[in-house]
């Protein structure tokens, strides 16, 4: 992967960043949004305070109650219905302390913004604060999160470890979901992939390789060092660089930082970008950190793929998304 421009490039070629690009037809365009966190905390019962989801709860009612917003879901989601783009991926902490009634609203917000077919999601570490029962809580968003081939398995789905990871082919796009989310002490919000993962992942990417794809992976945790401190980070993080530099990938998307972040690894192609999201609810103590979302154009062009991403940026002042970061990424497939 090789940066080609920036703002100046990009700024006529997405003036209307959800059309389709007229010279082939052949574009898609990918929304990136991450960490909602969908709260009811304080319809909480006693009962439900007899775990970690206590400090979680406690953490809400002093500070980060203060930091996200119901009302920036919705005027999210009515710039999404303005950007009309072709997919939308959800990489991860729908919900805040896990709770079932999280489960249930998230579900309906995630009806609000699109069909299954149409939004893709992947769980963060919220959605595992605790162990909850799957009929209380991940069969809600199912038919979000499953791949092509399960969705033909009605009724044998009932755990994440069963679930993930998942494969949607969508035109020439394919999205592959990693779930690192894991039910942690009560200090951790780390997340791992876990060895019985790793190797399906491993035929996934086996089976997509050379297929003149554009392989998306979404993640929450970051799979690079660094972004996060040890608490928060992604155990084995080492093995999935080694599979992504073993087979390749043309973007990496994830969540979890609750900061804005450009990165790259390697593949046999060159490097891949690696793009985390800040909270899609959040008022942002700083501006890396304030809602934001991710509109990836993919484009096929010679040896490779052109992706043009389009920063939509939450205004407190003007209480709307505005345009923010523009670049254009040209992305090599291997062999050329």
């Amino acid at each position: 992967m090789t940066s080609i421009s920036s703002n100046s490039e990009l700024a006529g070629s997405t003036a209307n960043h959800g059309a389709k690009d007229t010279t082939n037809g052949k574009d898609f365009t990918i929304a990136h949004l991450s960490d909602p966190h969908i709260a009811r905390v304080e319809q909480i019962r006693g009962r439900d305070l007899l775990s970690k989801r206590l400090f979680g709860y406690l953490r809400w009612k002093l500070k980060r109650r203060h930091e996200h917003s119901d009302e920036l879901l919705t005027i999210l989601l009515k710039d999404l219905q303005r950007s009309k783009p072709d997919h939308i991926a959800i990489t991860g902490d729908l919900t805040q302390l896990s709770l079932p009634l999280e489960f249930t609203l998230a579900r309906d917000w995630l009806r609000s913004i699109g069909t299954p077919e149409q939004v893709s999601v992947i769980p963060g570490n919220h959605d595992t604060y605790v162990s909850t029962a799957w009929d209380q809580s991940f069969i809600h968003w199912l038919d979000y999160m499953q791949g092509d081939k399960q969705a033909q398995q009605a009724g044998a789905i009932a755990s994440l470890d069963a679930l993930y990871p998942t494969l949607r082919i969508r035109k020439r796009v394919a999205l592959i979901g990693i779930c690192t989310a894991q039910p942690s002490a009560l200090h951790l919000a780390s997340g791992s992939i876990g060895a019985g993962q790793l190797k399906k992942l491993q035929a996934i990417l086996k089976e997509v390789e050379g297929q003149g794809l554009f392989r998306i992976i979404l993640i929450h945790h970051p799979p690079i060092t660094g972004v996060v401190n040890w608490r928060r980070s992604l155990t084995d993080v080492n093995a999935l660089q080694a599979l992504i530099k073993q087979y390749g990938s043309e973007l990496i998307l994830f969540g979890h930082a609750h900061k804005s972040y450009y990165g790259d690894l390697t593949t046999p192609a060159g490097l891949v970008p690696v793009m985390g999201a800040p909270s899609a609810s959040a008022l942002g103590r700083t501006d890396e950190r304030r809602s934001r979302y991710y509109l990836y154009k993919i484009i096929p062009s010679a040896g490779g793929w052109k992706v043009l991403m389009h920063e939509r940026v939450f205004s407190l002042s003007r209480h709307q998304f505005v345009d923010g970061r523009q670049q254009v990424f040209s992305v090599s497939t291997p062999g050329s």
